[in-house]
């Protein structure tokens, strides 16, 4: 019992610190506007671009990216593999921008756009590459995201494999129901 009161107590003075440090080095900081900015203006592009035809697949695939992002980011700021030094709002230790919006956002629309599988895998590797080895750097340039025992190629890997095994699962679920409608 000892040792989860100070573990209570370790996690109060984690939260003052990054409260504290969010109000007076974040909140504001061009860093702070730019999550914003990458937090809204995506949502705002794929309303106005999703296929309404398609809006039930599509919005699946995205709240499937989401709840693997929030799962791989949790696990990985957990094992302290990499570390997230500015934030929109300080209630997660994970980079809840990229998780909720720019992921979902951007998986959302190479689904919509690359409907068959060789289309689909080139434009996932490409985002991959592009995620993994353009805007990961971006972000450790920023001092938004800082590595601490992760590898970048891990990272594409994992871009594909997600975009991949998601295909697979929604396009059977989108295949399932319209089979049921026949």
């Amino acid at each position: 019992m000892e040792k989860n009161k100070e573990i209570i107590e370790i996690e109060y003075n984690l939260k003052t610190i990054r409260y504290d440090n969010w109000i007076n080095d974040v909140l504001f900081s061009f860093n702070w506007w730019f999550l914003l900015f990458l937090t809204i203006v995506p949502w705002m592009i794929w309303w106005k671009y999703v296929k309404r035809d398609r809006f039930t697949p599509i919005i699946i695939y995205g709240v499937l990216i989401t709840i693997y992002s929030i799962i791989l980011d949790d696990f990985g700021t957990s094992l302290q593999l990499w570390v997230y030094q500015f934030q929109l709002v300080p209630i997660t230790p994970r980079l809840n921008t990229i998780d909720l919006a720019v992921m979902p956002v951007t998986y959302m629309f190479i689904y919509q756009m690359f409907r068959k599988w060789k289309a689909f895998m080139i434009a996932q590797t490409i985002m991959a590459f592009g995620a993994a080895f353009i805007i990961e750097p971006l972000f450790v340039k920023l001092d938004i995201y800082k590595i601490i025992n992760w590898n970048l190629f891990l990272s594409f890997f994992i871009y594909i494999i997600l975009g991949v095994f998601n295909k697979l699962i929604v396009d059977k679920i989108d295949k399932y129901n319209l089979n049921k409608l026949t």
